[in-house]
């Protein structure tokens, strides 16, 4: 797990701080948090981010549904999302992205792992099934 590098997108410093010691509890490496979609773009530029943890709530929820679409289209990265709200306007939207995982906050630790985990294998047998044609 240590060569798994997950980016952190969340606008509230004590979840986004506890999400990241989550991870490197877990063994993982979380070596971004920002609340900054421009500043999360470059950096899944610049270093091979394996999963992008992605906080929508509904007032910024266009912008990251429009940055998180440019992750999917552009890079071999897993997206997951952290959402308080969940209706069918928000899947409608959010589905267009490809996400590999959901979480509902309030945030509950073994929720979390586990859709962690899930989107993490999910997306190595998809590399591996890319690879084998």
């Amino acid at each position: 797990m240590s060569d798994t590098t997950i980016l952190i997108v969340e606008d509230e410093a004590m979840t986004a701080m506890n999400l990241q010691n989550w991870f490197e509890f877990w063994g993982y490496n979380a070596p971004l948090i920002t609340c900054s979609e421009k500043t999360a773009l470059e950096k899944v530029q610049e270093i091979k981010i394996d999963l992008v943890l992605i906080n929508i709530e509904l007032g910024n929820m266009n912008g990251r549904i429009n940055f998180a679409k440019k992750i999917a289209d552009n890079f071999d990265t897993a997206i997951v999302y952290i959402t308080p709200y969940f209706n069918n306007e928000i899947i409608q939207h959010i589905r267009a992205t490809r996400p590999y995982g959901y979480i509902f906050k309030p945030l509950e630790e073994n929720q979390l792992k586990y859709t962690v985990e899930n989107a993490l294998y999910k997306r190595k047998i998809y590399k591996r099934f890319i690879a084998s044609k």
